[in-house]
């Protein structure tokens, strides 16, 4: 027998979100991961032009 006390599926959690924040935070992050993935393509065709990707 399992006396263990069940939990329960869901937990809701509210919060009061200031969306306009949250959305300009998700742009700067989405801006630098952008600015990343540029910089890691010119370097990738820069360093080796003759490299094949397998």
């Amino acid at each position: 027998m399992n006396n263990k006390q069940q939990r329960p599926d869901k937990a809701y959690i509210w919060v009061n979100i200031d969306f306009d924040k949250v959305k300009h935070r998700i742009n700067a992050v989405t801006c630098q991961i952008d600015r990343v993935i540029q910089k890691y393509q010119l370097s990738n065709q820069t360093v080796n032009p003759g490299k094949r990707n397998n």
